[in-house]
Parts: structure tokens; sequence; C-alpha cells
């Protein structure tokens, strides 16, 4: 795994997360449900995962 590969998956959940944020009403007063922060975290802490993993076999 890349750093490119980290870092378009990252921008890419943070998309997806500002798009659910915009349409998901939820009734939160602020309006979103912080999906923008906790999608781009997953995927970040995934990719490491992954990376650490990966480097346990060398």
């Amino acid at each position: 795994m890349t750093y490119t590969t980290a870092i378009i998956s990252t921008l890419v959940a943070w998309v997806i997360g500002l798009v659910l944020d915009a349409n998901i009403d939820f009734g939160d007063p602020l309006g979103f449900l912080c999906f923008r922060v906790l999608f781009p975290v997953l995927a970040m802490g995934l990719c490491i995962l992954k990376a650490l993993k990966n480097n346990e076999k060398k």
C-alpha cells in the first residue's frame, strides 16, 4: 500500500462523509453527524493497519 492509495482513500471517505452529512437529517442542531470526520479517520486507520501487517510479513 502506497502513500497515494492512503491519500486517495482518505479523500474519498471524506467526500462520502460530506455527502452523507448533508443528506441525512438526524435532527441534530448542528445539522451533521460528523461522518466527514469519522470516515477519513477509519480509512486512514485501516491503511495504517494494512501497512503494519505487510511490514511484519517482510
